[in-house]
């Protein structure tokens, strides 16, 4: 997020890390517009290849959370879109090379491909950012 925030090349554009954010999500993104969210994914890809999926390619998708404190992206969107309050989003998952492992810094598949998968991410928001609101 910070090489994507530190160019200001994306004026009306804010950057903002969500962490592991499940229900607190809703915060963030309710009232937004448009949101394109970064997370990583487990896909059958390789290591940094970028999957660009919309709310509903994940609708449906995992399963259901027994408590708010388990609630995942899909369950998210589900709460926003009862409220109504669902943003126009595009959401782009980067595959990791161990989705087990949990670290802060990029595994070198990562690290090999990073200034090509913020190109990619940068090119995404541009585009989005660039189509008419719906």
């Amino acid at each position: 997020m910070r090489e994507l925030s530190s160019r200001g090349e994306a004026p009306g554009v804010e950057f903002v890390d969500g962490g592991v954010a499940g229900a607190t999500l809703l915060n963030l993104v309710e009232g937004e517009e448009r949101v394109v969210l970064v997370d990583a994914v487990d896909a059958p890809f390789p290591p940094g290849t970028v999957v660009r999926m919309t709310a509903d390619d994940l609708a449906g998708s995992a399963a259901p959370a027994w408590s708010l404190h388990d609630l995942n992206l899909a369950d998210t969107i589900g709460m926003m879109r009862l409220r109504e309050t669902l943003p126009e989003m595009i959401l782009l998952g980067v595959v990791p090379a161990d989705i087990e492992t949990y670290s802060l810094d990029l595994s070198e598949p990562l690290a090999a491909r990073f200034g090509e998968i913020v190109e990619k991410v940068r090119s995404e928001i541009a585009a989005f950012a660039a189509s008419p609101p719906p």
